[in-house]
């Protein structure tokens, strides 16, 4: 089966161009709260058909992501972000590309915490994670470092710098077909999203808003597992991976605020009891570890 995959715009660049900008409006801001507003991803599925079985796999903007950031102002936490040193310990190419999704959130948390010195650790790690899943071309810039380290304090030029990884990294993907890696990394960026914003619901239990932001991921979620099942048959890692994140999905549908919702709770905002809270949590800090040990 084949996958077609289309980032509209990847999680690192998307989390940071939420959270740029002071009083002063500005324009690209302005448009990436519009796109976090809509919490409907655009899953667009062709086939099966005898001559091609195709699905298409067409994230929604990752702003939505950021919202968790942005709207929870969640307090930046060093404890939560997978240490750097952890990347000798990815032999296998699949954890390789789940933690390159990873690390690059939190880069984007970093970055958006004015934490310049450990961002600048991230980027130079997935430069490094680069080389073994196949994306060295996107660092090929030898002078991006520099120009990271350079730019420091200058939250614009940062961003434009993230950019432009991101561009190189879409571009590449798109050039060679490696299709499946967008799936992968992008399921490894979302998880890690997750993972902050759970860890902030655990801590403030009585903070439903935070139960409905993460509430909102689910349609994300899903459109994730459905870009998993549609690699390649019997990738073993790829269905683990995909069952952890149906896991979570079927225990958010299985609860009682979402459940007495019914056909409208895909339309509707969805508070979160405390319980709830803490049960969607314990289950999104598990599969986070599970992608990071």
């Amino acid at each position: 089966m084949k996958i077609k995959s289309i980032l509209s715009l990847a999680l690192v660049a998307g989390l940071l161009l939420q959270s740029c900008g002071g009083e002063e409006e500005n324009p690209a801001e302005n448009n990436g709260n519009q796109a976090a507003q809509n919490t409907n991803p655009v899953i667009v599925e062709e086939g099966p058909s005898e001559e091609d079985d195709t699905y298409t796999f067409v994230p929604p903007s990752p702003l939505q992501i950021a919202s968790i950031f942005k709207k929870a102002g969640l307090e930046f936490d060093a404890s939560l972000v997978n240490d750097v040193a952890n990347v000798d310990g990815y032999t296998e190419k699949f954890k390789q590309s789940l933690n390159f999704g990873v690390y690059s959130s939190d880069l984007a948390y970093c970055v958006k915490s004015e934490k310049y010195d450990q961002a600048s650790t991230y980027l130079k790690t997935l430069k490094e994670l680069s080389g073994k899943i196949g994306l060295e071309t996107v660092f090929a810039d030898e002078d991006l470092l520099d120009r990271f380290n350079n730019n420091i304090g200058n939250q614009d030029s940062i961003v434009d710098i993230l950019i432009y990884v991101q561009e190189n990294t879409d571009d590449y993907i798109a050039q060679n077909g490696k299709t499946d890696l967008s799936v992968i990394y992008y399921a490894g960026a979302w998880v890690e999203g997750m993972y902050f914003g759970a860890n902030a619901a655990k801590a403030n239990p009585d903070d439903l808003d935070l139960g409905m932001l993460i509430s909102e991921q689910m349609t994300i979620g899903r459109s994730i597992e459905k870009g998993l099942l549609a690699m390649s048959e019997g990738d073993m890692d790829a269905e683990d991976l995909a069952a952890g994140i149906a896991d979570i999905i079927a225990t958010f549908d299985n609860f009682e605020s979402v459940k007495d919702l019914g056909e409208d709770a895909a339309y509707l905002d969805i508070y979160l009891t405390p319980e709830e809270i803490g049960t969607i949590s314990d289950k999104i800090i598990a599969l986070r570890t599970s992608i990071v040990e």
